[in-house]
């Protein structure tokens, strides 16, 4: 079995059939990638499980009670209306953009933890890192091979908490790193976000509905590399 981040995902939810679990089992014996991201799956849905349940305002299930005495719901509706409300809140926290901050910053780390990088294209050429995400269906926009000291070195898709993959492009001097990341999903912030996250310096930048993100160990670093895409990115969408 080769690297599946979907497959880990279903092996740590417990929903793959039992040769596939099997093979999955073998395959984290083996790899330390997608060992590391079995781990970190796990610890957030222990997180999740561990939120405190918010309280509800006083006199709510009276008040519920009493307009469903007025107008019963189908049964249908009944389960509906707490789903739809739970999808609200999983697509609001999902666009907010310190939480995806936080995520990729984490992902930075978790990435740049493992000896070697976990790349599936190694190569400082920016075509060849281009035509690898092409082949993979995911149209990337142009990357520099150099920004100051820091030099193109690889990517691959990184899988986020919220199971979506990311396009991730890693960077690297003798000491220091940083990522840049095609975010998959829409994020919720007018033109720019730039803050800290994990100790982090964290650039969203957004154009034409484009969101790319850049994780940096220095204020320095996040600057250098939104001065470098802004542009590229604002001529990439117009294409």
């Amino acid at each position: 079995m080769s690297c599946e981040a979907e497959r880990v995902t279903g092996f740590v939810d417990g929903e793959l059939e039992a040769e596939a679990t099997a093979a999955v089992a073998a395959h984290l014996e083996a790899c330390a990638a997608c060992r590391a991201q079995a781990g970190a799956e796990r610890g957030l849905r222990e997180r999740l499980r561990s939120l405190p349940v918010p309280e509800l305002p006083e006199g709510l299930e009276a008040r519920l009670r009493a307009r469903a005495r007025r107008r019963p719901l189908a049964a249908a509706a009944r389960w509906a209306l707490p789903l739809a409300a739970a999808l609200v809140a999983a697509f609001w926290a999902r666009g907010h953009a310190p939480l995806v901050a936080w995520e990729l910053a984490r992902d930075h780390d978790h990435c740049f933890s493992i000896r070697p990088l976990p790349a599936k294209v190694w190569s400082g050429e920016p075509g060849v890192v281009g035509a690898w995400f092409e082949r993979q269906g995911t149209r990337l926009p142009p990357v520099p091979d150099r920004v100051g000291e820091l030099t193109l070195v690889g990517a691959r898709y990184c899988p986020l908490p919220d199971v979506s993959l990311a396009p991730h492009v890693y960077y690297a001097s003798a000491t220091s790193q940083v990522s840049v990341f095609l975010v998959p999903h829409g994020v919720r912030l007018d033109e720019r976000f730039a803050g800290e996250a994990r100790g982090r310096a964290v650039r969203l930048l957004r154009v034409e509905g484009e969101t790319v993100g850049i994780v940096a160990g220095s204020e320095a670093d996040a600057r250098a590399f939104e001065a470098a895409f802004r542009p590229v990115l604002a001529a990439w969408v117009g294409e």
